[in-house]
Formats: structure tokens, C-alpha cells, sequence
């Protein structure tokens, strides 16, 4: 009988230790803190300097590598996984409408600015800023008769937390 209960609180014991080593799935989702102080705010951001003798553009760009990004939303676009909205009208472009866009602009290769849509909180306790960003558009750079930069087109937009709904 005792050697029983030995092996009973063995077993229990062991069945114990094996249930707590196991990874507990968590939630990803990202919980902002603070107060909401920009329910959205919509800004440009240059990301290539389309001026090499601007030392400064070129000092604030230095470290400064959109290409990734630019390349992953295409491909998300591209797959279905992002969905890509006009820029003008807002419908939902079909892959053949984004393809002309990217093909005809090489926007992966001559994106020059990034607008953003984003909500900021601020956490005056912690003294933080969280900005979480919904929309992204890039711009590609648009050129007059010499090659010289006059601006910056619309691509499209993708909804960053349209599938998260």
C-alpha cells in the first residue's frame, strides 16, 4: 500500500511538471495605452532625396531603407493578403490594376515618399507616444523634361488592419 501511494504522488507530481512546461499560446494583438490624440493624422514622408546637394535631406536619410517595405506590400498586394484601394476613388484594385500601377511607375524602385494614416495615443505616465499606423500610400517620384524631380504621384493604398477585423 505504501509503495502504491509512492508511485501515485510520483505520477501526479510528474503529470504536474509535464503541464507546466508547455508553451501557453498568447495573443498577439498590441493593446495601446494612454489617451487617443490623433484620431487619424495623415503625413508625407520623404524617403529618397531628390536632391544630392542637400546635405541635410541626405544626413536625415542616410540609414533610411524603403525598399524592403515597399517590396513586402507589393507582394502582399500582389497575393491577396493586403488588399490595395485607389488612391483617388478608394475601390479595391484588381491585381491587374495594381500591376499596371507598379509596373508603369516602378514604384518599388522610384518610391520617393510614404504618406501614413495613423492613430497616436499618448501615455502620460509612462511620458510615451504610440502611433499605430491603418494606411500607407507611397508616392513615386515624377520627372520633367531633363530628369529633374516636379513631384510625387499617388500609387495606391493598402489598409493595414483590413483583414484584422
Amino acid at each position: 500500500m505504501k509503495h502504491y501511494k509512492i508511485i501515485q504522488t510520483a505520477l501526479i507530481i510528474s503529470g504536474l511538471f509535464l503541464f507546466s512546461c508547455q508553451q501557453k499560446e498568447e495573443s498577439v494583438s498590441k493593446e495601446f495605452t494612454g489617451v487617443k490624440i490623433a484620431n487619424p493624422i495623415i503625413y508625407e514622408v520623404l524617403v529618397n532625396n531628390p536632391n544630392p546637394e542637400d546635405d541635410w535631406k541626405t544626413e536625415c536619410l542616410a540609414n533610411t531603407n524603403t525598399f524592403e517595405l515597399v517590396n513586402d506590400i507589393v507582394n502582399a498586394a500582389r497575393n491577396g493578403d493586403l488588399p490595395a484601394f485607389d488612391y483617388y476613388d478608394n475601390h479595391q484594385l484588381s491585381i491587374p490594376e495594381l500591376e499596371k500601377i507598379v509596373s508603369e511607375s516602378d514604384l518599388i524602385h522610384k518610391t520617393g515618399n510614404i504618406q501614413f494614416e495613423e492613430e497616436w495615443y499618448w501615455d502620460s505616465e509612462k511620458l510615451s507616444l504610440t502611433k499605430r499606423v491603418k494606411k500607407m500610400m507611397f508616392g513615386y517620384e515624377l520627372y520633367d523634361a531633363v530628369g529633374n524631380i516636379r513631384g510625387y504621384k499617388a500609387s495606391f493604398v493598402v489598409k493595414l488592419d483590413a483583414n484584422k477585423k
